[in-house]
C-alpha cells in the first residue's frame, strides 16, 4: 500500500497543501476548527510526519536530549517525568540517556555522539561540569542546561537544588535532636557535605565522612556493615547520607545488625523520593528537592534559550525543605542538647 502524502490529507480535510503543512509544523498558524479537520483527515487515511523530513525542512527535531547519571534512581524518574510533561506541552519529546556515576569514558563517548545528532536541547547530570564535549554542542547551536550540578562561571546555564543549604538543613536537626557526633555518608565531599560540615563546625563538632564508593543501596549497605561492627561510643548517632538510596541501604543494614534507628542511629536522606516513606521499615526522615519542578524548569529553560542564545549562564537554584520522618524522630520529642555523648 503507497503510503499516504500531505497532497492526501489535503483533498480529505477540503484544505490546501500548505494548510496541512502548517497543521504538522507551525500550528499557531492554523485556527483550532481547521486544525481538528486535518487531524482527522490524517487518522483517516493514515498519514504519518516523515520528522528527519520535517527537521530538515525547519531546522529543528522537536527533540530533547535528557542525560540522567542513573536510571535506577528514583530522583532521576522524577525528574524525566517532568521534563516529559514540559516537552510534551511545548510540542517537543525528549529522548532519554544514562551515563552512570563516574563513568568517564562512556560519558565521553555519548557526548561525542550527542554533538553529532541534531538535537534542539541538552540536558545533562554531568560527572565533568568542565567536559570540553559539552562547549561544543553549545557551540553547535544547541542550549545545554546542566542538571543538579552547580557551573563555575556560568559557561552553560543550571537548574539545581541549594544543596549547600540542603546538608544544612540536615546537619541542624540532628544537633537539635542531641546529636553530637555526626556523619555524612556518600561517595564524595560535595556542596551537600560542605553545608553540613559548615553547620556542624559551629556546633563545636566534626562531621565524618563515609565513603559509600558510589551512590546506590549497596553503598548504604556497606557502611552500615563497617557502623553496626563499631562499638557504640565509636560510631556517629547521626548519619546525613547524600541520596535516599544510600539511606535506604543503611537502614536496611542496622535493622539487620539488630540496631535500632533513630533509638542507636538516627539518619537522614537527601531527595525525599518514594523511598523516603514506603522502601523500608522505618520511615525516612528526607531533604526534599522537588525532582518534577526541576525537570519542567529545565525544559522551559531550554526552550527560552531556542530562541534567545544571550541568555547561557543563568543559574535556577530551588530551595529544599526538611520532611522529618521516624528515622530522627521517633515517636517522641526532640533530644535536649547534649543527651547523646
Amino acid at each position: 500500500m503507497a503510503r499516504a502524502t500531505i497532497r492526501d490529507v489535503a483533498r480529505v480535510a477540503g484544505v490546501s497543501d500548505a494548510t496541512v503543512s502548517n497543521t504538522v509544523n507551525r500550528p499557531h498558524l492554523v485556527n483550532p476548527a481547521t486544525q481538528e479537520r486535518v487531524r482527522q483527515a490524517m487518522e483517516t487515511i493514515g498519514y504519518v510526519p516523515n520528522a528527519a523530513a520535517r527537521a530538515l525542512r525547519v531546522g529543528r527535531t522537536s527533540t530533547l536530549g535528557l542525560v540522567v547519571l542513573d536510571f535506577g534512581n528514583p530522583f532521576f524518574a522524577e525528574v524525566a517525568a517532568g521534563a516529559e510533561q514540559a516537552a510534551t506541552e511545548a510540542g517537543a519529546e525528549v529522548a532519554l540517556f544514562h551515563t552512570g556515576l563516574g563513568e568517564h569514558t562512556r560519558e565521553q563517548r555519548l557526548l561525542h555522539r550527542l554533538a553529532e545528532w541534531r538535537l534542539d536541547g541538552l540536558i545533562i547530570t554531568p560527572n565533568d561540569v568542565n567536559h570540553p564535549a559539552l562547549t561544543l554542542i553549545a557551540e553547535r547551536g544547541t542550549p545545554v542546561i546542566v542538571l543538579a550540578r552547580q557551573v563555575p562561571g556560568g559557561r552553560h546555564s543550571a537548574v539545581r537544588s541549594d544543596d549547600v543549604l540542603g546538608g544544612e538543613i540536615a546537619a541542624r536537626h540532628l544537633l537539635d535532636y542531641g546529636h553530637r557526633r555526626l556523619a555524612f555518608a556518600g561517595w564524595r565531599r560535595d556542596e551537600r557535605y560542605d553545608g553540613a560540615a559548615r553547620v556542624a563546625a559551629t556546633a563545636d563538632t566534626t562531621l565524618e565522612w563515609l565513603d559509600t564508593g558510589n551512590a546506590d543501596i549497596a553503598g548504604g549497605l556497606e557502611v552500615g556493615a563497617r557502623l553496626a561492627g563499631q562499638a557504640s561510643r565509636q560510631r556517629p548517632t547521626g548519619v546525613f547520607c547524600a541520596n535516599d538510596l544510600i539511606a535506604a541501604g543503611l537502614i536496611q543494614q542496622l535493622t539487620r545488625y539488630g540496631l535500632r534507628v533513630p533509638d542507636d542511629l538516627a539518619v537522614v536522606g537527601f531527595d525525599d523520593t518514594d523511598l523516603a516513606s514506603a522502601a523500608s521499615a522505618v520511615e525516612l526522615t528526607s531533604v526534599r528537592q522537588p525532582a518534577t519542578e526541576i525537570g519542567r524548569a529545565a525544559v522551559q529553560l531550554v526552550m527560552d534559550e531556542m530562541t534567545e542564545r544571550d541568555r547561557n549562564g543563568r543559574d535556577i537554584v530551588f530551595q529544599p525543605q526538611l520532611v522529618i520522618r521516624e528515622s530522627t524522630a521517633g515517636r517522641g520529642e526532640p533530644l535536649k542538647a547534649g543527651l547523646r555523648q
